[in-house]
């Protein structure tokens, strides 16, 4: 076999995906001894997608690398995997630098200590040198050969860290004393890097927390964001033998059938049960154990304090998440229109310059039941976004619109009236559309609350996400001009197109409640199976046709007798 060249071993070195299963050695989490890195040997596919990052990264359309962002249960090995990952560059790019931001300080000297164990364990004619420094936390390289890794922790806050770097980890983001802030110094060393390798990581954690709005802008791919989520089930560890005597509880059986065609076995709720009966605070609230270890990326958030939407209203939805449909912007729709049905469409416009989207939501209402049939979402000028709302609008049946008034929406408005669109919603005499007050955005809220509970059906997955997620951001946003007088973002601010869906949703429910009741067909069903009450007449005729029968059973019976019984067996020509 010829000898590699120089060149082509040294690219090998620098490919985590090459170089770490063929040189590296681990301390293995379920022997406890260090042994030959394996991507697979606790997990089938998350550490495998991790250095397939590093090793070829996505790209944007202008060029750019795209930045991870992972999600997935406890015990997995994404930051070990991370910083493995990173050790493969930072070792044999000369000046390279790369950053690792730990929630804590435990945490960040635990991660520095297993990449010192990795390079010491690395072959010695191939190991890259290092010099002496005296930064704590720091892997410096002989400058010739390799960089330098720094592991920071979180915990201070705002953590600057100077200078671009060419990888960055964040690890256990949730779990920051405040990850928007420190992330609002960072971004702009990253951003202008058009070959950083950028990798996110944690288990998921409290909703409506910016971790849970940076996954929800990560899952819809937006700026420079690619997504990766792994069930608990992709990790080995988690599962143990199932005791056949054993008997599957309903929970148990949901899940099943939910998740079995993804890859969920009994041995994964064998480790279900393990868990619930070792761990306390998942015993007592069982809930939890879909947190640390999830099975999907929906359902596996905790409820935070502050909800605008109570947990239990979309107790319902989250349950058949798993039959929603992914989000591809900017509009779709899952149903056709309907000759008898009556459709309401909720809209929330946005400005030419504004930050958010403009979206609206259309509800196919039936007494009982508003299903969600179309969705879009896009920063759309009012032109553009009017034009496709009464396309719409007229496709779905001459739709009833509800459009927020307040602001761009009056825009809207006029372009519907002018376009003589036939169903606008008025709330009151000559007042077109829905004014935004403090006291009307608390009554819309709560009749998005009952519907929820009761009439409305979910199609949009990302609209769930929105939900889960939301604040009621016409209670708390801030607008421009206010940030630009007080000379700084707020931190209680979210980028307002976060919940454009819901502010739609809400202008749905004010339609669905407005439009006339309609109830949903009866469906024809061919049924086979009914006995029919007969009238007197016909069981009259019964009754005498079983006298007649019992008669001439009689008259067979003594012509039996007489013939010895053997007269049936003389055969069917025999009288």
């Amino acid at each position: 076999m010829p000898t590699p060249s120089p060149q082509a071993a040294l690219k090998a070195l620098r490919d985590p995906s090459k170089a770490l299963p063929a040189f590296g050695q681990v301390h293995d989490q379920k022997s406890g001894k260090f042994v030959k890195y394996d991507p697979q040997r606790i997990t089938h596919t998350l550490q495998t997608g991790i250095l397939d990052y590093y090793s070829n990264p996505p790209m944007t359309s202008f060029g750019q690398t795209k930045f991870l962002t992972v999600l997935t249960a406890r015990q997995m090995g994404k930051s070990l995997t991370s910083e493995y990952g990173a050790y493969c560059k930072a070792a044999y790019h000369p000046a390279w630098d790369h950053v690792c931001i730990a929630d804590t300080g435990d945490r960040a000297n635990y991660l520095h200590g297993r990449v010192h164990h990795l390079h010491q364990r690395w072959p010695a004619q191939i190991r890259t040198k290092t010099v002496p420094v005296r930064e704590s936390r720091q892997l410096t390289f002989d400058p010739l050969q390799g960089g330098r890794m720094r592991v920071l922790s979180g915990e201070a806050g705002a953590v600057g860290i100077g200078q671009s770097p060419d990888s960055f980890h964040a690890s256990e983001c949730a779990f920051w004393s405040d990850f928007a802030g420190s992330m609002h110094l960072i971004w702009p060393s990253l951003m202008n890097r058009d070959h950083a390798l950028v990798v996110f990581e944690c288990t998921p954690w409290e909703s409506r927390t910016d971790w849970h709005e940076h996954c929800l802008s990560a899952k819809r791919g937006e700026g420079r964001n690619q997504y990766l989520f792994a069930p608990f089930w992709d990790g080995k560890l988690n599962e143990r033998p199932w005791d056949s005597s054993w008997t599957l509880e309903n929970t148990e059986i949901d899940m099943l059938n939910k998740y079995g065609s993804l890859g969920l076995r009994k041995e994964h709720l064998s480790f279900r049960r393990l868990m619930l009966s070792s761990d306390v605070q998942i015993r007592r609230n069982p809930e939890l154990f879909n947190v640390f270890y999830p099975s999907d990326d929906i359902g596996c958030w905790v409820s935070s304090a502050n909800a605008a939407i109570p947990a239990h209203v979309l107790g319902k939805h989250i349950e058949r998440s798993h039959e929603l449909h992914k989000w591809r912007r900017p509009s779709q729709t899952y149903e056709q229109p309907h000759p008898d049905a009556i459709y309401a469409i909720g809209a929330d416009p946005c400005g030419h310059a504004a930050r958010d989207h403009a979206s609206f939501q259309i509800l196919k209402c039936y007494e009982g039941e508003w299903t969600q049939v179309g969705v879009y979402a896009d920063h759309s000028d009012p032109i553009t976004f009017t034009r496709k709302l009464h396309e719409m609008g007229i496709r779905y049946n001459k739709a009833l619109i509800v459009v927020e008034s307040n602001g761009v929406g009056q825009a809207c408005l006029s372009l519907l009236r002018e376009w003589d669109y036939p169903n606008i919603y008025y709330e009151k005499l000559r007042r077109p559309g829905f004014t935004s007050t403090s006291k009307s955005v608390d009554q819309a809220l709560g009749w998005l609350i009952d519907a929820l509970m009761d009439e409305v059906v979910l199609n949009d997955s990302d609209t769930l996400e929105q939900l889960m997620s939301y604040k009621n951001d016409k209670r708390i946003e801030e607008g421009a001009n206010s940030e630009l007088v007080r000379g700084s973002p707020s931190k209680r601010r979210r980028d307002r197109h976060h919940w454009d869906k819901v502010s739609a949703l809400i202008m749905a429910v004010i339609g669905a409640r407005w439009v006339p009741r309609r109830s949903r067909p009866k469906v024809k069903e061919k049924v086979t199976n009914v006995v029919m009450f007969p009238t007197w007449k016909e069981w009259d005729a019964y009754q005498e046709g079983i006298a007649k029968d019992k008669e001439l059973r009689t008259k067979k019976g003594t012509l039996r007798g007489s013939m010895g019984g053997s007269w049936y067996k003389k055969g069917p020509g025999w009288r």
